[in-house]
């Protein structure tokens, strides 16, 4: 079922160390929105993300695309990004490997 009202997603901050952005986050761009496409971040950080979960601000700046995206993460000087995602409530997770969730 498609979530078409906005008010029903919920927004979160979430903080990711920036060398672990660049080595387990992909992003993907879909029906103009930054999607998580894939998490497969080391079981100390935990499951962060879930699916259909889109980015909408990089460290308060919000980007117009993935590229732009990755550019404010790359531009960033401090060792924990943060990522504001919009999340549909009770999406599925993107597990971290051997989690126990």
């Amino acid at each position: 079922s498609q979530v078409t009202d906005e008010m029903q997603l919920q927004k979160l901050d979430i903080f990711v160390p920036l060398a672990d952005i660049n080595n387990y986050l992909k992003l993907t761009e879909a029906a103009g929105r930054i999607c998580v496409s894939q998490w497969a971040g080391p079981l100390r950080l935990g499951c962060l993300f879930n699916h259909g979960d889109h980015v909408v601000a990089v460290n308060d700046l919000q980007p117009q695309g993935v590229e732009e995206a990755f550019f404010f993460i790359s531009r960033s000087t401090r060792k924990e990004v943060k990522l504001t995602v919009c999340r549909i409530p009770h999406s599925d997770t993107f597990h971290a490997k051997g989690c126990s969730c």
